[in-house]
């Protein structure tokens, strides 16, 4: 690679830095930095570096996040807490309604069940 494309790489990974830090997708940074897309995922297909320090990049939002969110809870944020078990622990805590039969199978529906859905759909 000529000096002049190293040079030109590295600042147009730097432009789009700012926009990966904001957990932007390859095609997003590259359409609000105004770089062709191409160019860039040549780069990131020859470069495992920068691939992962893409990566990382797109993933601050996420690690910002959830330390925000830890320390509300460390403060007693009964909110933050219940939030954390309804998404981490959903068995116990999830208010998740199930729309299917026992051990996530299909709903049985027994023949006289059937025949009045239908009557009551039929009636409309």
């Amino acid at each position: 690679m000529a000096q002049g494309s190293a040079r030109n790489k590295e600042k147009t990974i730097e432009l789009l830095s700012t926009h990966f830090k904001m957990g932007c997708s390859v095609k997003k940074a590259c359409e609000y930095g105004g770089i062709p897309q191409s160019t860039v995922q040549t780069w990131i297909d020859a470069d495992e570096e920068l691939r992962l320090k893409i990566k990382l990049w797109q993933n601050e939002p996420n690690t910002l996040a959830r330390a925000n969110w830890i320390a509300k809870m460390a403060e007693g944020d009964y909110n933050s807490s219940k939030e954390w078990l309804s998404k981490k622990e959903k068995d116990e805590f999830s208010d998740r309604t199930e729309h299917t039969g026992a051990e996530g199978g299909a709903i049985e529906i027994n023949t006289e069940q059937k025949e009045a859905i239908d009557k009551a759909l039929n009636d409309m």
